[in-house]
């Protein structure tokens, strides 16, 4: 994932959201803040084909956050995330041993203060990812899963270069939006791949829930 300190950036802030639901929250969405453990929910190197590394996994706190937009204002940024409803999310980053069709995956949860600022992330804020507004995003078609979900692709143009595309898969579990991204060069993005991840993450994200009913 190119430029986004920690991977790449997402672009774009208008999302046409596939795959959503009826409103109806099928997980918990009333759990104090610090029972939901993001890094359990989180992807892992398990999940994805061999040949992949994980990489400086790790979790963000609103103003560690702001920091990673691509903007001049920090502090205003950190206050819009905070009037998003946002608290904090977990990352981590795959990259591949040698030369493949995907050159990095990234996956990132984030906990918001309740399942409707959840709601408008996935619709309306790239699901929490670093974005510039004036960026077009092309909507996927992809697969309910959760709670909702949406798909886009953003495609790096740079004179002289080839053409890279950023595919992100999100889905929402209660107060929780996970995105799941794949950056290739453009020709070959593989939305079978990454729905075959976000599967594998709902997975995890079911356990986690389910840990802290009680029930793991």
């Amino acid at each position: 994932m190119r430029g986004f300190g920690i991977g790449a950036l997402v672009a774009g802030a208008a999302l046409l959201v596939a795959g959503c639901g009826d409103g109806g929250t099928a997980y918990p969405a009333g759990l104090a803040d610090d029972a939901y453990d993001l890094e359990a929910m989180a992807l892992q190197a398990a999940d994805l084909p061999p040949g992949f590394e994980q990489q400086s996994p790790g979790e963000f706190e609103n103003e560690a956050w702001a920091s990673v937009f691509q903007t001049d204002d920090v502090e205003a940024k950190l206050r819009q995330l905070e009037a998003q409803g946002r608290q904090r999310n977990f990352v981590t980053l795959f990259g591949p041993q040698g030369l493949g069709p995907v050159l990095a995956v990234t996956a990132i949860s984030t906990l918001y203060t309740d399942a409707a600022a959840a709601e408008r992330s996935l619709r309306e804020f790239a699901c929490g990812l670093p974005i510039e507004a004036n960026v077009q995003l092309e909507p996927l078609l992809v697969p309910k899963l959760g709670d909702g979900s949406n798909g886009f692709l953003e495609r790096q143009f740079s004179e002289g270069a080839p053409t890279f595309v950023d595919a992100t898969i999100c889905f929402r579990t209660g107060r929780v939006v996970h995105a799941i991204q794949a950056t290739s060069v453009a020709g070959v993005e593989d939305v079978a791949f990454l729905v075959r991840l976000a599967e594998r993450q709902l997975v995890r994200v079911d356990a986690a829930f389910a840990a802290a009913d009680g029930g793991g």
